[in-house]
C-alpha cells in the first residue's frame, strides 16, 4: 500500500467538489437464485472479544480435537497508527462459557493491519500486512508468521516472492495455500502466490486477468477461487481509488495447480464491497463461497473513505455457487459490518470476528452465522 494511499487521502477532500463516479458494472447483476435463500441461516452472537478489532487477520483450527478461533494483529479503538497491535487471541468455541484466551504476540515487534491467516493441519500461516508510521509511511510486509496451535509458539517461514498486504487467501485440498492480487509497496499487483506448507516453498500461478485490486474478498472451495470487488486505482482522476465491481472465477487444474483458468462472472447484486468478509460455504447441496459485510466506498484504515466521506458498512451477504455458477441471496448480518480478513469457518458454522461497524466504530463483536436444520 505504501505512502501512495496514504496520501492520496490527503488530497482527496480538495477533490470533493469535483465529485466521482462509481465504475460500471461488468458482467451484468445476476437475480439472486431460490437455491436456499436468506431464510435458511441463523444469525447470532458469539463471545466477544477482549478488545475492540479490525483489519485483523482471522483463522480456525481443530487441531488436538479441539475447535478454535484465532486472531492475529489488527486496528484498535484508537483507529490511528498508534492503535494497530501485534497482539493475538484464541477462542475454544466447544467450551461452554469460554472467553478469548490472550496468546503470544505475533513476532516483530510491530503491529500489522491487512495480513491474512489460514490454517493447515495444527499450524496457521499469517502472511503480509502492513505497517503505518506516525509520519503516515505504510510499508508492506513479506513476512510469514507460522503459530504452532499446539505449542503455542511461532516459527518464521519462507518470505512472500511480492511483499503483500489487503490479498485474498484460500487453502486449496488441504496442501496449499494461495493468495490472490492486492497491495505490494506502491501499487496493487496481478499476482497470484502460492504457498506449500509442506516445503516451506513458494509458486508463481497464472495471475489474474482483470484489474488489480486491494480489499477484495474471496476464498477456494474445491478446486475453484472466487473473489468479488475491492478497491482499483483510477489515478489521474480523483478519488484516486474507487470499488472495483468486478468479479473472477478461477478454476484450479489439479495436476498443475499453478495453472489457473480465470473467467470474468457477474457481480453479486447490489453495491460493489470493500472489506467484506468471505470463506467457503459446503451445505445442504450448496457449495461456493460467502461473501458477507464489506462497504461500498473504499478507505484506507480508519473508516474514512478516499472521497473524504465516512464509510459505512453492509449488513447483508450474496453467496457465489460454484456448481449453477449464480449468486445465491445470504442471510442479514442485522448490523453492518466491515474491514475484516476473512470469514472463519468452524464446526459448522461461519465467524465473522471483530471489524468496523456503523460509524466507523471499531469492534469487539463477534457475529456467528449458523445453517438451520
Amino acid at each position: 500500500m505504501g505512502l501512495g494511499r496514504s496520501f492520496a487521502a490527503c488530497l482527496l477532500l480538495a477533490a470533493l467538489a469535483a465529485g466521482s463516479r462509481a465504475p460500471a458494472s461488468i458482467g451484468g447483476a445476476a437475480r439472486p437464485e431460490p437455491l436456499v435463500g436468506a431464510q435458511g441461516w441463523t444469525v447470532d452472537a458469539g463471545p466477544p472479544l477482549s478488545e475492540p478489532l479490525a483489519n485483523n487477520a482471522v483463522a480456525s483450527s481443530i487441531a488436538g480435537g479441539r475447535d478454535r478461533l484465532f486472531t492475529f494483529m489488527g486496528l484498535g479503538a484508537g483507529r490511528d497508527f498508534r492503535a494497530i497491535t501485534s497482539r493475538a487471541y484464541s477462542l475454544d468455541t466447544g467450551v461452554k462459557g469460554a472467553k478469548w484466551q490472550r496468546l503470544a504476540d505475533v513476532p516483530g515487534g510491530k503491529g500489522r493491519i491487512a495480513a491474512t491467516a489460514q490454517s493447515v493441519g495444527d499450524r496457521i500461516y499469517i502472511f503480509g500486512g502492513y505497517e503505518v508510521a506516525a509520519d503516515a509511511k505504510e510499508t508492506t510486509h513479506r513476512e510469514v508468521d507460522i503459530y504452532d496451535v499446539a505449542k503455542g509458539t511461532y516459527a518464521r517461514g519462507a518470505d512472500t516472492p511480492v511483499p503483500i498486504d489487503d490479498t485474498v487467501s484460500g487453502v486449496w485440498r488441504s496442501r496449499l495455500i494461495f493468495l490472490v492480487s492486492g497491495w505490494s509497496v506502491a501499487d496493487n499487483v496481478a499476482a497470484v502466490q502460492i504457498y506449500d506448507p509442506a516445503v516451506d516453498r513458494w509458486t508463481t500461478a497464472t495471475p489474474i486477468p482483470g484489474t488489480p485490486v486491494f480489499g477484495h474478498a474471496g476464498s477456494i472451495m474445491g478446486d475453484v477461487i472466487v473473489y468479488c470487488g475491492g478497491a482499483r486505482v483510477q489515478a489521474p482522476k480523483t478519488p484516486k481509488y474507487v470499488a472495483s465491481r468486478e468479479c473472477y472465477r478461477g478454476d484450479i487444474d489439479p495436476e498443475r495447480p499453478a495453472n489457473i483458468a480465470w473467467r470474468l462472472i457477474a457481480h453479486h447484486p447490489g453495491p460493489a464491497r470493500y472489506r467484506a468478509a468471505a470463506g467457503p460455504v459446503h451445505r445442504d447441496g450448496l457449495v461456493g463461497v460467502m461473501f458477507a459485510g464489506g462497504t461500498a466506498n473504499p478507505y484506507n484504515y480508519n473508516g474514512v473513505g478516499y472521497d473524504g466521506k465516512p464509510s459505512e458498512p453492509e449488513g447483508s451477504s450474496w453467496i457465489y455457487d460454484t456448481r449453477r455458477d449464480a449468486w445465491v441471496e445470504g442471510p442479514s448480518l442485522g448490523r453492518g459490518s466491515m474491514d475484516h480478513r476473512g470469514l472463519a469457518v468452524l464446526s459448522g458454522s461461519w465467524w465473522i470476528i471483530g471489524g468496523l461497524g456503523p460509524g466507523q466504530a471499531v469492534s469487539a463483536g463477534v457475529t456467528r452465522i449458523g445453517a438451520q436444520r
